[in-house]
């Protein structure tokens, strides 16, 4: 069995955004050129001393262009606060523009402030998340959506690889297998 090396960046460097982004992503760069496998980055909405980085598709995107082998992964999107088809969608575009390089990681997360500001009620977290994973798996699996269209570009190549956070042994039971 071959031993795996990755790291895992909060991007919490003393730094203005653009400058913490940039940082992460050479040190992305440094990682793959000294031979680690994987990159994780977090996504905090609002909260700069969390990490401040809403959008991790997007930037990792922009490392994918900058890396050859890293795998690329998101440790997490917090799945409750975001549009499931969006997600789908922007993971199956990055994992082709990375060349099959992204570990989509998913979770519960945000803070309860967070949740408020989306129009969601935090107490409401683990039904939200069982039903935006549900919807992201059907629709990489190819399940017609609401309205009958399936997903373009297909995405089944990612029912692999998601990975579902938990912190508590009750969160571990709710977690399946990452298949459709």
């Amino acid at each position: 069995m071959r031993k795996r090396l990755g790291f895992f960046s909060r991007l919490l460097d003393d730094a203005p955004a653009a400058e913490r982004y940039r940082l992460v992503a050479a040190q992305i760069a440094h990682a793959e050129a000294f031979g680690f496998d994987s990159a994780w980055v977090a996504q905090h909405h609002f909260h700069e001393h969390e990490g401040g980085l809403p959008s991790p598709f997007v930037f990792l995107a922009h490392v994918a262009a900058r890396t050859r082998r890293i795998r690329l992964g998101t440790g997490i999107v917090t799945l409750p606060l975001e549009n499931a088809l969006r997600v789908a969608e922007d993971a199956i575009v990055l994992d082709l523009l990375a060349g099959g390089r992204l570990e989509l990681g998913v979770g519960t997360g945000g803070t309860p402030e967070a949740f408020a500001a989306f129009g969601l009620d935090a107490a409401e977290r683990p039904a939200l998340f069982a039903r935006q994973l549900a919807a992201v798996r059907a629709a990489w699996a190819g399940r017609p959506l609401a309205g009958g269209d399936t997903l373009y570009p297909a995405g089944a190549q990612l029912l692999g690889r998601i990975w579902q956070a938990t912190f508590s042994v009750s969160g571990g039971a709710r977690a399946r297998p990452a298949t459709a």
